[in-house]
């Protein structure tokens, strides 16, 4: 009698953070739809653009309580009471009851963590239930300067089954501090190049210079639009396109009328990604003047994937993602005569944008594009999800 093999149940994976959805965070909901070969869960405090960033196929988990209860107000009581439980982030308290049902109910394979606070905040409950963490950090160097952070990731470092870095500085800062070289794993987001791309020909003769940004202070808008005014002063048909929203959009604007470069600048505030989509390859160059911190932003990939060349800072994994001189140009933070010397290079140079531009759509398309990148982190989740399931002791 011919027997036919019991069906291979596939992995489960869970997903957690703090807020799902949120517009500024495409590419959570770009992994989490494109993540295969797994039954799917999220774990998060608060959802956001459900009808935009739909996961039919994803159940979903709300945790009641504080986002980041370890901050701000009643940060200190909280720390008291969650050192008893590893770290000073561990879920304590009635949140920490509702994860110890949630895993022993729908108990997960693997568990991807996104930021670090996240991965420390469920660590030590998932330890409990046997599910495997991988943390998943996005450049914010926390451990660098809280040192309330950096002791509690001392304490849990060991724990993690695996840790995604968006960063080199990354890798690099959590080697030098006790982290086996071979749990760490260099997968920033990227950017759907399918999507962003290069059109054939602009629609105008003007020189349009683009921000796509938080307006905020660390995002150093100021330095970009005072850089820009000086290459305005001698190139006539050059235009400055803002998107993105923040609190410093009055002060920006002030800065703009101040400047005598009110006809020259748009600010067009926060639009969603296909629209983005259909305005950046309209422009020549991308301008980021980021001051303190940056993970791998993915407004920077999505603008090379549409072939423009950038000049940015050269801070957190922007260095890993423009090669000076190939892509676009690096300077340091507060360098505004260094900005807008680059700027107006490639304001002058129409075959030099044009050569940067190529190489930088060919370097998105190699090294950050989101589906491929996607692919990696799925791949390591499986292993670690399979290498879980082959240890003695845990049920098929």
């Amino acid at each position: 009698m011919n027997v036919m093999p019991r069906a291979v149940r596939q992995p489960k994976l869970m997903i957690a953070t703090r807020v799902f959805g949120a517009a500024g965070q495409p590419w959570m909901w770009r992994q989490v739809v494109g993540f295969q070969g797994f039954r799917k869960e999220i774990v998060y405090w608060e959802r956001q653009n459900a009808d935009t960033q739909p996961t039919p196929d994803v159940r979903e988990h709300l945790i009641p309580g504080k986002l980041a209860p370890y901050h701000n107000d009643g940060r200190w009581l909280y720390r008291s009471r969650a050192i008893f439980n590893g770290s000073f982030y561990a879920a304590i308290g009635d949140e920490r009851m509702r994860l110890r049902e949630l895993f022993r109910r729908d108990r997960p394979d693997v568990m991807l963590c996104n930021f670090g606070d996240i991965a420390m905040r469920l660590l030590p409950t998932a330890g409990e239930a046997g599910i495997p963490v991988v943390a998943y950090f996005h450049g914010d160097f926390s451990f660098i300067a809280n040192r309330w952070y950096r002791w509690s990731l001392y304490r849990c470092i060991d724990d993690f089954a695996a840790v995604v870095v968006v960063t080199h500085a990354e890798r690099d800062w959590l080697i030098q501090h006790g982290m086996p070289a071979d749990k760490i794993h260099y997968i920033p987001c990227g950017a759907p190049t399918d999507i962003f791309q290069p059109i054939p020909e602009k629609p105008d003769d003007l020189l349009r210079f683009v921000m796509v940004s938080r307006l905020s202070e660390e995002k150093g808008c100021d330095v970009s639009i005072t850089a820009f005014a000086r290459v305005a002063a001698k190139h006539p048909k050059a235009r400055l396109s803002i998107f993105g929203d923040g609190v410093e959009r009055d002060a920006l604007k002030a800065l703009v009328d101040k400047l005598g470069i009110r006809g020259r600048v748009t600010f067009h505030g926060f639009i969603d990604e296909a629209r983005l989509a259909e305005q950046l390859p309209k422009h020549d160059v991308f301008i980021q003047h980021s001051r303190i911190k940056e993970g791998s932003p993915v407004s920077i990939i999505e603008a090379m994937a549409c072939g423009l060349p950038v000049v940015a800072t050269r801070i957190g994994g922007i260095a890993d993602q423009v090669v000076p001189g190939e892509t676009g140009f690096l300077l340091s933070p507060g360098d505004l005569d260094g900005m807008a010397t680059s700027m107006q290079r490639l304001a002058s140079d129409a075959s030099l944008r044009r050569s940067m531009g190529g190489a930088a759509r060919n370097r998105a398309v190699t090294h950050h594009d989101a589906a491929t990148q996607t692919q990696k982190l799925g791949r390591l989740l499986m292993e670690v999800a399979l290498a879980e399931k082959a240890r003695p002791g845990v049920p098929a």
